[in-house]
């Protein structure tokens, strides 16, 4: 298993992995994202260096994004934090241990930077918001995002 950034030759592959992670959520009842994904939103992404790749061999099995933020939601954040989102695996290839590989890479970057990192999920989400907490993120708190919740988390 190997991350590296996103380029754009990896455009597709990226789009299939989001939009094979959203149905299989909005099967589970967790409406988060839209389906199918905006092709020039992943663009933008992958352009300004927010996308990364997980993949084993030569097949990307997931994808997740890094960028720098001052703001998330209604809470007072560290200023110049990192914020990971948009974190998608394969379905096939979810409850492998790669989540954590995700989250120990954006950990890593994170504090390499001298940063603090957040991330959020649709509050409903019972078991995401348990593995986040076991796997040292701190909660913040629920806001309002659109017509649902999201949970904010934290590591520093």
């Amino acid at each position: 298993m190997k991350i590296r950034i996103a380029t754009s030759n990896d455009r597709q592959q990226v789009v299939n992995v989001l939009n094979k992670a959203t149905l299989a959520l909005q099967k589970k009842g967790i409406c988060q994202w839209d389906y199918p994904w905006d092709v020039n939103k992943i663009v933008s992404e992958i352009k300004n260096n927010y996308a990364y790749v997980l993949f084993l061999d030569e097949e990307i099995v997931g994808t997740f994004c890094i960028k720098e933020i001052d703001s998330l939601s209604e809470l007072t954040i560290v200023p110049k934090s990192n914020y990971l989102f948009q974190i998608a695996l394969l379905p096939e290839y979810q409850g492998n241990n790669y989540g954590s590989e995700i989250t120990d890479f954006a950990r890593s970057f994170t504090i390499e930077g001298n940063k603090t990192i957040y991330l959020d999920c649709w509050a409903g989400n019972e078991k995401l918001k348990g593995y986040y907490l076991n796997n040292g993120f701190e909660y913040r708190d629920d806001f309002p995002e659109e017509d649902y919740f999201i949970s904010i988390f934290k590591y520093n």
